[in-house]
């Protein structure tokens, strides 16, 4: 899990520096649902601050849906990190949490 606390708080500091303008925003992608799912999915993530897309070749976070005991995380070259739907659960919860989002 600790590994996990720390991927989390440096994703909070890049949504941080993009909200600032000094970067671009993460990119998300999720796999393994439904088109309606994975429009509420991009709706959460919208107002957490990633910048959800239906088809990119290498985002910033995979969160795999399909699959929900998927826990291992994957970093390939192109620094994309793959996570279970617990894993994204626990993201939103502590961005909500230390109001890193400004609603």
């Amino acid at each position: 899990m600790r590994v996990v606390e720390d991927f989390v708080k440096d994703l909070q500091n890049r949504i941080i520096k993009a909200k600032n303008g000094e970067c671009l925003k993460p990119t998300i992608i999720f796999c393994g649902c439904s088109h309606q799912v994975k429009k509420d999915m991009h709706k959460l993530a919208k107002r957490i601050g990633f910048k959800p897309l239906y088809s990119i070749k290498n985002p910033t976070l995979r969160v795999e849906l399909k699959n929900r005991n998927y826990r291992t995380k994957i970093i390939n070259k192109y620094k994309t990190t793959i996570i279970g739907y617990e894993d994204f659960e626990y993201l939103v919860e502590y961005l909500e949490k230390t109001n890193s989002i400004k609603k």
